[in-house]
């Protein structure tokens, strides 16, 4: 899957904008994107594989390279959200679990 990221004074303008940049982490098509309190982060993942989920910082327009890692237990990621504070980031899964991790960089839950 790509996601792409356009600057949005061109897409109000019409035509066809020019996308900023394009992330394709994914190899399956994306199911759920969301972006944090400030559009600083987004998050992206796909259900239709494994531990699909990744986070990008829009500002350098960099995904994480470090997170999620192949021991994450992320299994088929359904659903997420950032908490009102982008403190915490929550998963739900394939099998039932809802997974919260804390998002350090964020003092505000």
């Amino acid at each position: 899957g790509v996601v792409a990221l356009y600057e949005p004074a061109a897409v109000v303008a019409g035509g066809e904008p020019k996308a900023l940049k394009e992330f394709m982490n994914v190899r399956t098509a994306i199911t759920a994107l969301a972006f944090n309190h400030s559009s600083e982060l987004l998050a992206f993942a796909s259900k239709y594989a494994k531990a699909s989920m990744r986070v990008a910082h829009l500002a350098t327009r960099r995904v994480y390279p470090n997170w999620p890692t192949s021991k994450t237990p992320l299994k088929y990621v359904q659903s997420f959200a950032f908490s009102p504070g982008s403190g915490y980031l929550s998963f739900g899964n394939d099998k039932g679990a809802a997974l919260l991790y804390r998002l350090n960089h964020f003092e505000a839950a």
